[in-house]
Order: C-alpha cells, then structure tokens, then sequence
C-alpha cells in the first residue's frame, strides 16, 4: 500500500506536471492590462522602447495609411487527462490552454499611437475524433 500513495501523491501529479508546454514570447506570459498600461504610453511610447521592452514581434505588418503593426504572442497548453488513457487516446487527445496577444500600432515616426492586450482560450485536439 505504501507504493501506491508514493505513486497518486509524487509520481502522477509530477507527471501531469511535466505535460504543461508554452510558445511564443514569455516576455508578455503573465503581462496584465494593468502592466501594459504602465509600461506604454500612447503618444509618447517609441517602437525602440516596446522592442527593448518585449523584444522582437513575431508579426510585424503595414497599413493602407503607411503606420506600422507590431504582434507578439504567448500560449500555454496543458494535456488532457485522456491523453494518459490508453487506446483511448488514438481516438481523441489534446490540450487546453490560453493564447495572449498583444498589439502595437505605430505612427509613422514611430510612437505608439493605439494598442490591444487580448486573451482567448485555446484548445487543440488530435486523433481519429476531432471538432
């Protein structure tokens, strides 16, 4: 019986914990709007500042108006239980999660003139059953 609690209180939450995966820019992984709004100041913000402050974009586009976009994004992503069910698994698995983006609209003399903070829930699915 010993074995068994080692294994339900240490082996399995530590395993479950090792399934947790994130991407994109950690620099803005736990950004508040709050944060945001302290840190970027519209109409005075430079492009360097939000770059020294950020790093690169991972998106960067233009307007029909010649202004500048910048995109940066951050997810995190924790397996399913049933990932862990064998068989089970080939018919359905996944991750649950949450997708953070940020972003920047530049002027043409490169200052902040608007930005977006948006947080969506993410979810991926694999095997035979997906939606």
């Amino acid at each position: 019986m010993p074995v068994f609690r080692f294994l339900i209180m240490v082996v399995f939450p530590a395993l479950l914990a090792a399934c947790a995966a994130s991407s994109g820019n950690e620099r803005i992984a736990d950004l508040t709007q709050a944060n945001l709004s302290t840190d970027i100041v519209k109409g005075k913000t430079t492009q360097a500042q939000v770059r020294q402050l950020y790093g690169d974009p991972i998106k960067t586009s233009f307007t029909d108006s010649g202004n500048e976009t910048w995109e940066y994004e951050f997810s995190r992503l924790e397996a399913k239980a049933i990932n862990y069910v064998p068989y089970v698994n080939l018919i359905q698995s996944g991750a649950d999660g949450d997708k953070k983006t940020i972003v920047f609209l530049f002027d043409k003399n490169k200052i902040v003139q608007n930005y977006t903070l948006s947080v969506s829930k993410v979810e991926v699915t694999r095997g035979l059953v997906t939606r």
